[in-house]
């Protein structure tokens, strides 16, 4: 029963991936935007940042990703990669067994409000969910407290799956995103607070190579 039950887990997990490639593939076409599918010499994070890590990074994907688990959360990681117009640079790490972790770093142009701004407003929109799915028991939403660099973020549940996004001011207003997704039955795959600093430490170099 148990081994049902993770096959069940692992394929809607691979299920979500395939829907938020599809949503992102989307999402870079309106932009007008391709990509090489080749990791770039210098990345926020890397495989081998990861235990269990497979494949190689992908640095295909233009800005947030994920689904956190409800509408007020999903138009606020939306607006702001609609907003950056392409401006945005970001990676990818999957896991062996489904789930991944990711992390986005915006030009200073590409937020508006300012990088400070938005992740003041962040928490705001956490509050917004909770009352949104506040009478569905098969979602949750909590703010996470203590972030290092003054960031802000969530912890967010939807049936099977956790959902965890931070968001940073870095140097230059660059407005720095990192997240995961992950089985709930599963530990998560790496701390917030490692995963932020892991790209906030390259986050000048992704920067720069970007000309920003």
């Amino acid at each position: 029963m148990a081994t049902s039950s993770s096959g069940s887990a692992a394929a809607e997990s691979r299920n979500r991936q395939t829907l938020i490639r599809l949503l992102i593939a989307m999402l870079l076409a309106s932009l007008g935007l391709t990509s090489c599918g080749e990791e770039s010499p210098t990345t926020l994070i890397k495989p081998d940042d990861f235990k269990a890590a497979k494949g190689e990074a992908s640095d295909a994907w233009v800005g947030i990703v994920g689904m956190p688990p409800c509408r007020a959360l999903r138009e606020f990681n939306r607006d702001l990669n609609l907003a950056a117009s392409g401006d945005v640079t970001g990676t990818t790490v999957g896991f062996e067994g489904g789930g991944y972790v990711f992390a986005v770093v915006f030009s200073p142009t590409a937020t508006s409000p300012s990088a400070d701004e938005v992740v003041a407003g962040v928490q705001g929109h956490v509050k917004d969910c909770a009352a949104e799915i506040a009478d569905d028991p098969s979602r949750n939403v909590e703010e996470l407290s203590d972030l290092p660099m003054e960031a802000t973020g969530f912890r967010g549940v939807e049936n099977n799956f956790t959902s965890e996004y931070v968001y940073a001011a870095t140097s230059g207003d660059r407005l720095l995103v990192a997240g995961m997704e992950y089985a709930t039955e599963d530990r998560a795959p790496v701390s917030v607070e490692r995963l932020l600093e892991l790209s906030a430490d390259r986050a000048p170099d992704v920067a720069e190579t970007e000309g920003w």
